[in-house]
Order: structure tokens, then C-alpha cells, then sequence
């Protein structure tokens, strides 16, 4: 998995490309945590993501509360419908804010 970071003033667009699963969600969580730290709000692009594993649903979580913990906004865009999907499947879709 690769993350393609674009700044917008004090908000930042991550741009997230292959699979989060057991192999990269250390990777994932590595990169995208201290990202709250350092920006105002957080836009992941799914647009290139091709699967999501219950280790990559255990890292947006944790992202998501992070951001709630900081009072920042986190949103997902162009996600996919088989990972739509998952996100439905596993309730994340109502714990995560997503726009197509």
C-alpha cells in the first residue's frame, strides 16, 4: 500500500493505493496516524484502494477516533463498491463518514 500526501491549507488529501490488509495495516497505521496530528481535517482518497481486511477496517477506526479524540473531520471518498460493501457488512459505514 502507498499513501500520496496532497496539502489543502491546514487539511490534507491522502491518496491510499492497493491493499490494506495483515501485511500492509502496520504500514497503514504508520503513516495515516500522526497525519491527525499535523492537520486540521483528513480526506482518504479510496479511489486506487483494491481491498480492505479486518486489519485495515482495525486501522480506520483507530483513525476515525483519533480524529473524534481531537475534534478533526475524517472522511473517505471514492470508495469502491466491493469495499462499500465491507464497510456495510461490518457497520463501519455508519461509524465512518463516506462521500462518493
Amino acid at each position: 500500500m502507498t499513501v500520496k500526501l496532497m496539502k489543502q491549507g491546514e487539511n490534507v488529501v491522502l491518496f491510499l493505493e492497493g491493499r490494506i490488509d495483515t501485511m500492509t495495516a502496520p504500514e497503514a497505521q504508520e503513516a495515516l496516524l500522526p497525519m491527525v496530528d499535523n492537520f486540521g481535517s483528513i480526506i482518504l482518497d479510496f479511489e486506487k484502494v483494491s481491498f480492505v481486511s479486518s486489519a485495515g477496517l482495525r486501522v480506520m477506526l483507530m483513525l476515525q477516533k483519533k480524529c473524534n479524540a481531537q475534534g478533526k473531520e475524517m472522511k473517505l471518498i471514492h470508495v469502491k463498491p466491493s469495499i462499500m460493501e465491507v464497510f456495510d457488512m461490518t457497520g463501519f459505514s455508519g461509524m465512518l463518514r463516506i462521500e462518493s
